[in-house]
């Protein structure tokens, strides 16, 4: 009887495993249409502040910004922007946090038909939870409506980034350096930030 109950037992053995698996595989499906490769970049550096900026801007991604401006964050122009009377002077740059930020980034997005940026960041202070970069930048801007040549916009500034909660974010954009004949992105922050309060 323990015999022919082994016998069966193997049997049973032998039969499932010429039968292969009783479950079919699937192929995997490709992600959604329009999932943003900027979620995937972990803020778990301070260069990684600039990637995902640079991401946002190119892939024209405002949530993928907003994900990297930290909630006390402040923009500060140059001296020559904030006198420029293209605006009336300093004005049109008060109270410019995080909100106005989004507001002004926004804007920019829907203006353009493309956008490029270039960073060269390189460190002025490092500690444990705050970094200062120095970063020269250009910003490229063809925009929809005409003229649609690439408008540039370049110059220098402070970028100081913080770890918040395990995240690096952007707290301070202190635009320090203007180049000769180019206006720089603080000047463009200062048109678009006119366009919405006119």
């Amino acid at each position: 009887m323990n015999i022919s109950r082994y016998i069966l037992l193997a049997l049973w053995v032998i039969a499932l495993a010429t039968m292969g698996c009783l479950f079919d595989t699937r192929d995997a499906e490709p992600p959604a249409s329009g999932g943003s490769s900027c979620a995937a970049i972990a803020l778990d550096t301070p260069e990684a502040v600039f990637e995902a900026i640079t991401c946002a801007i190119e892939s024209e991604q405002d949530a993928a910004y907003e994900r990297v401006i930290s909630q006390r964050f402040v923009f500060s122009p140059t001296l020559e922007d904030s006198t420029n009377q293209t605006w009336g002077g300093a004005p049109v740059y008060e109270n410019w946090d995080k909100s106005v930020e989004l507001q002004v980034f926004g804007l920019m997005l829907g203006n353009a038909q493309f956008l490029s940026v270039d960073f060269a960041p390189s460190l002025e202070i490092n500690q444990t939870t705050f970094v200062r970069f120095r970063v020269p930048y250009r910003l490229n801007v063809v925009n929809t409506t005409a003229p649609t040549d690439t408008v540039e916009y370049a110059g220098v500034a402070f970028f100081d980034v913080r770890n918040e909660g395990g995240n690096w974010r952007l707290t301070f954009w202190d635009e320090i350096e203007t180049v000769p004949n180019l206006p720089t992105w603080g000047f463009l922050k200062g048109l678009l930030r006119q366009q919405l309060n006119p």
